[in-house]
């Protein structure tokens, strides 16, 4: 056997050099707008700033990354003031990308021990300059600890400081120092971190989420931008949700690289919810994943993921994106059901009211929803401005009506037209607000055609809203558009397949077909809802009408028996008044299923 000093290691040069990492902020974002436009205003600036350039200050460049680059410097000095004269250039000569949106660069420099092997360089350091580069204001620069030490009494250039973060695979904190052509914008920035590093307040009755950074497990160094991506589309997909409040994406980032646990994300931020998740790429194909977390107990809600082939990244982001927003949403909304239900009686305030009043306006049975309208009524004596809870306590008045359960009908359309013009003026930017003044309009006021732009107006707010694509459904089916109205049903059961209300995509499925004249088809889904929900009954009218206009008279009889047994004395006069929402032939049709069925 040979010794080391026979066989010697291979000697490894290294240096104690600055590192300073650059690339283009937003680039995901500027791509997918124009990515032949993006990628030829940024070839150009690269070539013609950096490349033409740098070597003059001592820097070499040894890694290109699309829309970034890796420099070597020979000087602390030249490195800093060489990326302070660009980043002050494009201050003032902006470079103007597709769709006017200014070209901003971030760019953070380290001093590191490399390892050189020919023209690349190696190691820890390397990966921490990136790092930092992130903690960089767009279109400024961040620096360490050690490089703000070499520069005293050496520049004129004037940072903040930060504080001492913490990075992925870096066993101690680094203070960090920030710096913008805009002394404003490096306050701002300053600002964020400032208040990632404390607990926000956030309002007490509104749930409340953040999506952190997601992990690259890929092998593959160069993957991160594609997570940074997914998060950017995530966040901005999950903050035009009303109902929750998102946190900021930069005060988010302010946790990327660090492995910390999310209960003290929860702590930090006092945020209720966080949504971790990764990507991993093996060889074309790529795989996001998402986990919604509860930050008090750390117990995990709810879980999804999407696959993909990597060029198709842009549609790949989108399609997570919706899937996260389409499953968060409906998952949030149940926490905070089951948040409310463990309140004491003597603490409930108008929100978690509301969230009470939840289940049993999903039930959609006689007995339950005068318990909706109590516990709504009680929300809004506490706040009686709260326009979502004046919405949905409309809903639950409509619902008395439609589904015949009460015999004062024009006393519960009189209550829910009150509450009507109460959350018209008090709703605002609320999609699920919007959601449930649309069907309280079309259902109380029968007027389809008014409804419909508030429901248009919430999935403008909040594309991703499952219920707001059902009831888009059920106005266009009662509007005589059934194909259309289909479309509506099948995207709101693909953006939510678990949610409470998704027997309701069924039934306004079976409507569309009934309407179109495929009885035989419409009479499958009001089944399949009674399969599902033992103990709800008025989908027995839509199965009475269905089957009597699919020649079934005697199953139609059967289901209409079901569905008159303990309810108020109704008559087809007295339906066809219930359902004046529906247009005609809608309603002729239907009202004729039921006196074929035996309704007088």
């Amino acid at each position: 056997m040979q010794s080391e000093a026979e066989n010697p290691r291979p000697f490894v040069e290294r240096r104690l050099v600055p590192i300073l990492s650059l690339d283009v902020d937003g680039f995901t974002r500027l791509t997918e707008r124009d990515e032949a436009e993006s990628m030829i205003a940024v070839s150009r600036l690269f070539k013609l700033e950096v490349e033409a350039k740098v070597s003059k200050d001592g820097g070499t460049i040894f890694k290109t990354m699309g829309d970034g680059m890796l420099i070597e410097f020979t000087s602390v000095v030249n490195s800093v003031n060489w990326a302070a004269r660009l980043l002050q250039k494009l201050h003032d000569e902006p470079v103007l990308m597709p769709g006017g949106e200014k070209l901003q660069l971030r760019i953070g420099i380290v001093l590191a021990d490399v390892m050189v092997e020919g023209e690349d360089r190696f190691g820890t350091g390397v990966n921490l300059a990136v790092r930092v580069e992130n903690c960089a204001p767009p279109g400024g620069l961040a620096i360490t600890k050690w490089i703000r030490e070499f520069l005293d009494g050496r520049t004129s250039l004037t940072f903040t400081d930060i504080g001492s973060l913490l990075f992925k695979n870096v066993s101690h904190s680094i203070r960090i120092f920030i710096w913008h052509p805009d002394s404003i914008a490096q306050q701002r920035k300053a600002a964020e971190f400032a208040r990632a590093a404390r607990s926000p307040e956030v309002p007490s009755g509104r749930p409340s989420l953040v999506v952190l950074p997601f992990e690259n497990l890929s092998s593959e160094t160069g993957n991160e931008h594609v997570a940074d991506g997914v998060v950017e589309e995530v966040t901005a997909t999950l903050s035009r949700i009303g109902d929750i409040l998102v946190i900021a994406r930069n005060s988010a980032f302010a946790y990327k690289g660090r492995n910390i646990d999310v209960r003290q994300v929860g702590r930090e931020l006092g945020v209720r919810y966080a949504l971790e998740g990764s990507v991993r790429k093996a060889g074309q194909r790529l795989r996001i994943t998402a986990q919604l977390v509860e930050t008090e107990t750390g117990a995990h809600i709810w879980a999804g993921r999407e696959e993909g082939e990597s060029g198709e990244i842009f549609d790949l982001q989108d399609r997570i994106a919706e899937l996260v927003a389409g499953a968060v949403h409906p998952s949030v909304r149940g926490a905070e059901v089951e948040r409310a239900r463990t309140k004491r009686p003597g603490s409930l305030e108008a929100y978690d009211l509301v969230m009470r009043a939840l289940p049993h306006l999903w039930a959609h049975r006689m007995f339950e929803n005068p318990e909706a309208i109590a516990l709504l009524t009680r929300a809004l004596e506490t706040d009686p401005q709260y326009g979502l809870a004046a919405a949905l306590c409309a809903w639950a008045h409509a619902q008395q009506v439609v589904y015949n359960w009460t015999d004062d009908v024009e006393g519960e359309r009189a209550a829910g037209q009150r509450l009507i013009e109460k959350a018209a003026r008090h709703l605002g930017e609320d999609a699920t607000g919007l959601t449930a003044l649309s069907t309280a309009v079309m259902l109380l006021e029968g007027n389809a055609l008014r409804a419909l732009p508030f429901v248009e107006r919430a999935l403008a707010i909040d594309p991703n809203h499952s219920w707001a694509w059902t009831r888009r459904g059920f106005g266009l089916v009662y509007t005589n558009r059934p194909d259309e109205a289909l479309f509506s049903f099948a995207k709101a059961q693909r953006l939510s397949p678990l949610d409470p209300l998704a027997f309701n995509m069924r039934i306004g499925m079976g409507l569309a077909h009934f309407t179109a004249g495929r009885f035989q088809e419409a009479s499958r889904y009001p089944k399949l809802v009674l399969d599902e929900r033992p103990g709800m009954t008025w989908p027995y009218r839509d199965l009475a009408a269905f089957l009597a206009q699919a020649g079934d008279i005697e199953g139609a009889r059967a289901a209409l028996a079901q569905f008159v047994f303990e309810r108020p004395p109704m008559s087809l006069a007295s339906l066809r008044d219930s359902l004046r929402f529906m247009q005609q032939p809608l309603l002729d049709l239907y009202i004729d299923g039921l006196r074929k069925a035996g309704m007088a």
